[in-house]
């Protein structure tokens, strides 16, 4: 495990390196790698854990005997579908931290700012057209 570790510091020290003399947003990507690999790792513990099987000591059996209206299973799949959801989001947030538009802003300032096009009026429109359209086809 230690050796891992060190492999892991070598390794971004090396990406540090070739951000600081050769190629500039390298060391972004390579934070993104390690965020989606430990996220993903989450995933799959989870999934081994609590949905594939039942383990009399996980938290998922200790939450299961605090509330017993949630089998460990069920237990097990919520946190597997909230682990997923959260990967999504923070993928998302890195690739958009990445954009050409949030260059010079954070991450919140970034996600609450205008730069993104998402027209509720159009979407409104479409909703409109989409129904009258089913309403024609029904009858």
């Amino acid at each position: 495990m230690v050796l891992l570790n060190l492999g892991y510091a070598v390794v971004t020290s090396i990406f540090i390196y070739i951000e600081w003399t050769v190629f500039s947003p390298i060391l972004n990507y390579v934070v993104l790698f390690y965020g989606a690999f430990v996220g993903i790792h989450a995933i799959f513990d989870t999934y081994q854990d609590t949905i594939r099987r039942t383990v009399l000591r996980s938290d998922a059996y200790a939450c299961y005997e605090q509330c017993p209206c949630c089998l460990p299973k069920c237990v097990g799949i919520q946190w597997g579908l909230l682990n997923v959801a959260l990967q999504i989001f923070g993928v998302w947030v890195a690739l958009m931290q990445m954009s050409d538009k949030c260059q010079d802003q954070g991450w919140w300032d970034c996600i609450v700012s205008d730069n993104w096009d998402l027209n509720a009026e159009k979407l409104w429109e479409w909703e409109e057209q989409t129904a009258s359209k089913a309403r024609d086809w029904v009858g």
